[in-house]
């Protein structure tokens, strides 16, 4: 069965409000379907979202200053527990960096990601295609961290 995510995944996985989300909703710039009412979105959708131009330098800004806040020691979403930022640089042509995206984004969705993963980790991807680059930022304790790198070897 297909895993489906909410604005409120989709909100925390961006680190944008979940009235931003709803705007990009809105503007449709974000596809979904509504089930009993709520917002429901496939992974499909959240992929397409995220490599929608519109979006990419808003969530560029907010990643930059997400990583200026953890090397200033502000670091709120992780109650008290370990959190490391990883910025992993892809060289590659758009496709390969796309598919090491890819298995990061199933193991977050798997059943081992899962169980893995705390209620502060996030995920950012951008492809710089002037720099044939691809690069994906993620704030996660050291143990999910270790595991998604795996995945990139």
């Amino acid at each position: 069965m297909e895993k489906l995510f909410t604005v409120e995944d989709i909100a925390t996985m961006t680190s944008v409000t979940t009235r931003t989300i709803r705007n990009y909703l809105k503007d449709g710039i974000l596809q979904g379907r509504k089930i009993g009412g709520q917002w429901r979105f496939t992974e499909e959708d959240v992929k397409s979202f995220m490599d929608s131009s519109n979006v990419t330098k808003d969530f560029s800004d907010r990643i930059k200053q997400d990583v200026l806040d953890f090397l200033d020691g502000v670091n709120t979403d992780c109650a008290g527990e370990v959190q490391v930022c990883a910025i992993i640089d892809l060289y590659h042509e758009q496709s390969v960096a796309n598919e090491k995206r890819d298995k990061v984004v199933a193991f977050i969705n798997s059943d081992k990601g899962n169980a893995l993963v705390p209620n502060y980790m996030r995920f950012q991807y951008d492809y710089v295609e002037s720099e044939q680059k691809g690069r994906i930022t993620l704030f996660a304790p050291p143990n999910y961290l270790t595991e998604a790198l795996k995945l990139l070897e």
